[in-house]
């Protein structure tokens, strides 16, 4: 990789992202983001993250004009999708006058939230927990899919909030 500091600097081993990238240009950056990442195979599987990966960039757009709407964590989700699906298009959200730069300081910065999105990201996660498990209930079920619902929320609130690195 270019310009990549092959020593462990994290506690799992991996290469720290942030002095991987710290002093790349932009086209560099951008080249060793895409050779980091390869498409899947799978046509159907590739389709269903474009699907996903273009509602992210919908909300993104969204949280350019709503106050409060993150708009780099939906990035980061539509990137996520993107890489597995396209190369172009993970090169286009990456080289967007729009998004790219937000998303490139983003992989600069080791791959790091702001608390603001952390925090809507919690909310939002809680929210459609609640509802989910709320219609859950309503459909009749004894509870297994409520404690669920409730599980897998509090471990994606606790992933985001504490394993996600926090940008100032």
């Amino acid at each position: 990789m270019v310009g990549a500091d092959h020593s462990p600097n994290s506690e799992n081993g991996n290469v720290d992202t942030s002095l991987q990238y710290a002093n790349l240009t932009e086209n560099q950056l951008i080249e060793a983001i895409l050779n980091e990442h390869k498409p899947s195979r799978n046509p159907f599987v590739r389709g269903v993250w474009i699907t996903i990966g273009s509602i992210g960039v919908l909300f993104a757009v969204i949280g350019i004009f709503v106050p409060g709407w993150p708009t780099t964590s939906w990035l980061v989700l539509s990137a996520y999708c993107y890489a597995r699906s396209s190369q172009k298009m993970f090169k286009w959200l990456l080289t967007n006058k729009l998004f790219g730069a937000g998303l490139l300081e983003y992989y600069r910065t080791g791959r790091s939230l702001p608390f603001h999105s952390k925090v809507v990201i919690g909310g939002i996660i809680c929210i459609a927990s609640l509802g989910s498990i709320y219609i859950i209930t309503k459909a009749g079920d004894p509870g297994f899919g409520q404690a669920f619902i409730a599980i897998v929320a509090i471990i994606g609130i606790w992933w985001v909030g504490w394993k996600v690195p926090t940008t100032a």
